[in-house]
């Protein structure tokens, strides 16, 4: 008798043990990639930037961006190509979604360009080539749907560092952004 009841007690014990559900932060299934194509810079700069965004947790994400100028005279302030990693905190959000809504952001950035310099001579001029690294910080407002589209609106800018000679003395960092969450 002893043998059975242990038998249905030890069989009734894994069955109930089987049925809690587990909570495991390793199964959330909030998409954490993002990709976003900024539709201003098409429009006014013959441009493309697009970035991604690995979400961290529902307060932070990280990402990086890139940008590309294809006008050949885009002018003297302004750089050709840019790759700009990023890192952003997120505020007063209180939707389960996640990384979402305004945000702050820290950015460096490595870019560079061509400036022509123009001597006395109107007929003497030079090209020179420019790199240049800077930081930057930027504020926005994410929205997110629930099927993944997201509408991003932002501005900022940054400084360079390093040598006034050839380029810009700082960068803008801003736009209107659409893009896809998976």
């Amino acid at each position: 008798m002893k043998k059975k009841f242990l038998t249905l007690f030890l069989m009734g014990f894994a069955t109930i043990a089987m049925a809690q559900e587990t909570n495991d932060e390793n199964t959330d299934t909030t998409p954490k990639h993002e990709f976003r194509i900024d539709a201003l810079e098409g429009l006014i700069v013959p441009a493309v930037d697009i970035s991604y965004e690995y979400i961290i947790s529902k307060f932070s994400g990280a990402g990086v961006s890139a940008f590309y100028g294809f006008e050949d005279e885009q002018g003297d302030d302004y750089h050709e190509w840019a790759i700009t990693p990023y890192y952003r905190q997120y505020f007063f959000n209180k939707q389960d979604y996640g990384a979402r809504g305004f945000f702050a952001e820290g950015s460096l950035q490595v870019a560079g360009g061509t400036d022509t310099i123009e001597f006395f001579d109107p007929q003497r001029t030079v090209e020179e080539d420019w790199t240049k690294f800077g930081i930057g910080f930027a504020i926005g407002q994410k929205w997110v749907s629930k099927n993944g589209f997201v509408v991003e609106l932002s501005i900022g800018g940054g400084r360079y560092f390093g040598s006034e000679d050839a380029g810009p003395g700082g960068f803008f960092r801003g736009g209107a952004s659409v893009g896809y969450r998976f």
